[in-house]
């Protein structure tokens, strides 16, 4: 059986041919279930230095698809693309489609040419994404909002993050699943005693640590408003850290977060930590006193999940899923500095072991074992009702 994976990516690759990814983790283990030949189709670009991506596992193929987002590249590629496209979906049984992808908005004329079996993930809004991309982004936006929209409305099978904002946004007449693509170890209940120790003796004025784990070049992120908060934290009385992890998704370096940090100088408060294993990332979140999620654009944020799993506070800007993983103390208003002083300070005054605690026990909801069963009786449904299983 064979399986197509289509988002835009990107995967990058090194001098070796090896592939990386740093957002499509346990896919392989996912899509195995329906398929033993899987392939991988977006944009791939060159990588190099020691970054801490993560290997793509050898049994994928992957196919390579040019950028044809720009607006010379759409004349000069994306007839090629279209051509690769249209290959690849010819020659699978299942395709899988991940929204916000236009890579997949091309795949989708090829499904219905040759009549294939499809899924499409909805793992974010097309309007936010590109409305807080850019400029150009803005101008594309409303249409990317009613291709994605137009898609999900009429799919027939569509796999949701969230457990109500993306369905709202993008309701369907489709079967349909709701199950996150962050998937937990089984929590150890160890990390939630060490972080109520942590609580107990924890002193804002002396120490406070925040921190957001997300790419540093990618401005809808939100990370420049909680560096534009730290010089009032700091009259307040706090004594701030703000470390960051995460690195670059392209190859150009981007200094933006420094020079703002610099400009307002508070730059030796302000750690950029790089990227971070899976491992290290726990460690992390460990270190932390609260997690922020300032970010413009999201679906069900995958940080914010293993924060909480480690008994973290967390705050986060009250849109797309993170209503849903937070409490209302714990919400503020996206790109607006003077909300994240605000509820940090409720935060501060609340009861944080309370808090931890319910992080912990929500965090629970997104072990493995939970969600691989909520996530193969999906696949199941979807492979008898195509006939699949016979292969």
């Amino acid at each position: 059986m064979n399986l197509l994976f289509i988002h835009d990516g990107p995967l990058f690759y090194d001098e070796k041919g090896n592939y990386y990814e740093f957002a499509y983790h346990e896919l392989y283990e996912r899509y195995s279930y329906m398929a033993d030949d899987i392939t991988f189709m977006m944009r791939t670009k060159p990588i190099s230095g020691n970054k801490k991506f993560t290997l793509v596992p050898r049994e994928i193929k992957v196919v390579n698809v040019p950028n044809f987002k720009t607006p010379k590249a759409f004349f000069t590629k994306r007839r090629i693309a279209k051509n690769i496209v249209e290959s690849q979906v010819k020659k699978s049984d299942i395709v899988v489609l991940r929204t916000q992808s236009s890579i997949a908005q091309l795949a989708l004329e090829y499904i219905k040419k040759y009549n294939k079996p499809y899924i499409i993930e909805c793992v974010g809004c097309s309007w936010d994404s590109y409305w807080n991309h850019s400029l150009l982004g803005k101008i594309v936006a409303p249409y990317m909002y009613y291709k994605t929209k137009k898609a999900i409305k009429n799919a027939p099978y569509v796999y949701y993050v969230t457990k109500e904002f993306l369905q709202k946004r993008y309701p369907t007449k489709g079967k349909t699943v709701s199950c996150s693509n962050v998937v937990l170890d089984k929590l150890d209940k160890l990390v939630l005693e060490r972080r109520l120790e942590k609580i107990s003796k924890f002193d804002p004025r002396q120490r406070l640590v925040l921190g957001t784990a997300a790419a540093i070049d990618t401005r809808y992120k939100g990370h420049e408003y909680v560096i534009k908060a730290i010089p009032k934290l700091v009259k307040l009385g706090y004594n701030v850290e703000y470390r960051l992890a995460g690195g670059v998704t392209g190859q150009k370096p981007n200094t933006f977060l420094k020079d703002l940090a610099v400009s307002l100088g508070v730059n030796d408060r302000v750690v950029f930590c790089g990227s971070l294993s899976a491992k290290e990332i726990m460690s992390y979140y460990d270190d932390l006193d609260i997690y922020v999620q300032p970010s413009k654009q999201e679906g069900l944020p995958r940080a914010v999940i293993e924060a909480m799993s480690r008994g973290c506070p967390c705050i986060g800007t009250d849109i797309a899923g993170i209503p849903e993983l937070l409490p209302d103390l714990c919400l503020f208003k996206k790109g607006r500095y003077d909300e994240i002083i605000k509820t940090l300070g409720y935060l501060l005054e609340s009861d944080l072991a309370y808090l931890a605690m319910e992080n912990y026990k929500h965090a629970k909801l997104y072990e493995r074992e939970k969600l691989n069963r909520i996530r193969e009786e999906f696949y199941y449904n979807f492979m008898i009702e195509n006939n699949l299983l016979q292969r």
